[in-house]
């Protein structure tokens, strides 16, 4: 009795590393996909490295790059910003410093008015 219960703990610890393995083999399998990239976790990311982000989509939206973000990555970000107004104003410290001062306020509008969705737990 005891060695069918060992035998089955034993088959069911296999199962799952297999299913983990299957898993990591699928993902993967999506990541060497040409054109993937993987989804930006904003809360995963650095005030500075926030600030590198903003900085890329907002020269796209003035006409500045080419290196245009997906609308994924955009929602994900603004989304975050307007629900962490400490991580915003963080990642706005950390962009001013790299703007031109004559910059601030169209970048600071285009930031707090044209980018950011207000945080859903504030709209009415």
């Amino acid at each position: 009795m005891t060695r069918t219960m060992q035998s089955d703990a034993h088959a069911s610890a296999n199962a799952e590393q297999l299913r983990l393995l299957l898993e990591d083999l699928e993902l993967a399998a999506a990541l060497a996909r040409p054109g993937y990239t993987a989804p930006m976790r904003p809360a995963d990311l650095t005030p500075d490295e926030i600030a590198d982000q903003l900085a890329r989509m907002y020269d796209a939206d003035q006409g500045d790059s080419d290196d245009l973000s997906s609308a994924q990555e955009r929602t994900a970000l603004a989304d975050y910003l307007g629900c962490h107004e400490d991580t915003r104003a963080a990642a706005w410290a950390a962009w001013s410093v790299e703007l031109n001062p004559a910059d601030w306020d169209t970048a600071q509008y285009w930031l707090d008015v044209e980018f950011i969705e207000p945080c859903p737990e504030h709209q009415m």
